[in-house]
């Protein structure tokens, strides 16, 4: 009998939770899904299957870095290039993928890839929940590879997809990972949102300016706690 008043307590609460977030558009569920407070992360295998299936198809060339999810809203997954090294040219990525509890993709009607979405406030402070990419490369770019080789591309992709091909006959390990040729120039927002640019002489001077990217992205996901 306990059983049977529980469940028909729990079940207009969850009918109720479903009808909020069906009755919200895919840029509304998108926003819910950043701002929600009680954000998780979760493992790839924690994904509906028909949202990694998804990202299969549309993105087969990447793997999933981050995947979060916001209870009753849906999932914010964050894609990277490598599973066996950082990447530094997807710092400047701006390509999150949102779905909702379902697994359907979410559709984002103000989504500019190519922009900087809205990462800092006017007065300078990282606005934590917004995103867009950290920082921006001038191209063209080249990397040194393993066997001395160099790849030079005009863009993130074009390089991505060149480094696919080499790997694809050399060995993809750690100690094989590109090296980024310095001096290098990023574009960045002041805190009057003005694009500037800063020449980077050294991959420690970059992996600052990426360390505190990461400290600014991931909001309450972030950390050592990030399971795979």
């Amino acid at each position: 009998m306990k059983k049977i008043i529980l469940i028909a307590f729990l079940f207009p609460l969850i009918f109720s939770s479903c009808e909020n977030s069906d009755a919200l558009s895919d840029d509304e569920l998108i926003q819910a899904i950043i701002d929600a407070d009680n954000r998780t992360t979760i493992s790839k295998n924690d994904l509906p299957k028909s949202a990694i299936s998804t990202l299969n198809v549309e993105m087969p060339n990447d793997v999933i870095n981050i995947a979060v999810l916001a209870p009753e809203l849906g999932y914010e997954v964050e894609m990277k290039s490598w599973d066996f090294f950082d990447f530094e040219l997807d710092y400047e990525r701006n390509d999150n993928q949102f779905f909702s509890t379902n697994g359907r993709p979410l559709e984002s009607s103000k989504n500019k890839k190519d922009g900087w979405g809205d990462k800092k406030r006017k007065d300078g402070k990282d606005d934590k929940k917004k995103r867009g990419p950290c920082f921006k490369f001038q191209y063209p770019l080249s990397y040194t590879m393993g066997d001395g080789s160099i790849i030079t591309g005009n863009d993130r992709k074009e390089i991505h997809s060149k480094m696919k091909t080499y790997f694809e006959k050399n060995e993809k390990t750690k100690e094989n990972r590109p090296k980024l040729n310095f001096p290098v120039t990023i574009l960045m927002l002041d805190g009057d949102k003005n694009e500037v640019s800063k020449e980077i002489e050294s991959h420690d001077i970059l992996k600052k300016v990426m360390s505190s990217c990461k400290g600014s992205k991931g909001d309450k996901e972030s950390g050592d706690d990030r399971k795979g």
